[in-house]
C-alpha cells in the first residue's frame, strides 16, 4: 500500500513538473514572438532613417552632381547612363531608385514614360533600378534636374547651356516582417 502511495506522489510530481515546464515554455514563445516582432520594427525604422539620410545626400555624389558643383543638383546626363548598371545594386542601401522629373509630378505611373537611351529627355521617370522586392516604402527628396542642352541662335550660331527643372529622387526600402521570410 506504502509503495503504491509513493508511486503516485512521483506520478504526480512528474505530471506537476511536466506542466511547470510547459508553462514556462508558453511563455518564452510569447516573449520571444513580442521581442521578435519589435526587432522586425527596429530593423525596419533604422533601414528607413538610412534611406532618408542617404536619399538627402545622394544628389552630391559623384554619380549624381552637376558638373558646375551646384548643391542638390542631379546630372541627368550621368544619371541616364546609370540605367541598369548591376554595379549599383548593392552600392546604396535602396531596394529601388528612380529619378521623377517635374512632367510627371502630377502623373499616374502607369502614363508616366520611362527614360532609355533612345527617347531622353523626352521622358519622364529615369528607374536607375528595382530589386523588385513585395513590400517597399517609398521616400523621396526633391532636387534640380539639370542636362546640358543646345540652342541655336540661326544657323551658324549657338550656344551650349545647363536646363534646369525640379526632380524627385524617390528610393525605396524593403519592409520586412516576421510573415516574409
Amino acid at each position: 500500500m506504502k509503495q503504491t502511495k509513493a508511486q503516485l506522489k512521483i506520478q504526480e510530481m512528474a505530471f506537476m513538473l511536466v506542466a511547470v515546464v510547459f508553462f514556462f515554455a508558453l511563455i518564452g514563445v510569447f516573449v520571444l514572438t513580442i521581442f521578435g516582432q519589435k526587432l522586425y520594427e527596429e530593423r525596419n525604422r533604422i533601414a528607413q532613417e538610412r534611406t532618408i539620410s542617404s536619399i538627402v545626400n545622394l544628389a552630391d555624389s559623384p554619380e549624381f552632381r552637376c558638373a558646375n558643383s551646384k548643391s542638390n543638383c542631379v546630372d541627368g546626363d550621368k544619371a541616364i547612363v546609370l540605367i541598369n548598371k548591376t554595379n549599383y545594386l548593392n552600392f546604396w542601401p535602396f531596394s529601388s531608385l528612380s529619378i521623377v522629373k517635374s512632367t510627371a509630378l502630377y502623373k499616374l505611373e502607369e502614363d508616366m514614360i520611362t527614360c532609355n537611351m533612345a527617347n531622353y529627355p523626352d521622358c519622364d521617370i529615369i528607374k536607375i533600378y528595382d530589386k523588385k522586392v513585395k513590400n517597399e516604402k517609398s521616400i523621396s527628396s526633391y532636387v534640380a534636374f539639370c542636362r546640358k542642352d543646345y540652342e541655336s541662335l540661326d544657323q551658324e550660331k549657338g550656344y551650349n547651356y545647363d536646363r534646369c527643372e525640379i526632380a524627385k529622387i524617390v528610393a525605396g526600402t524593403e519592409i520586412i516582417t516576421a510573415t516574409s521570410e
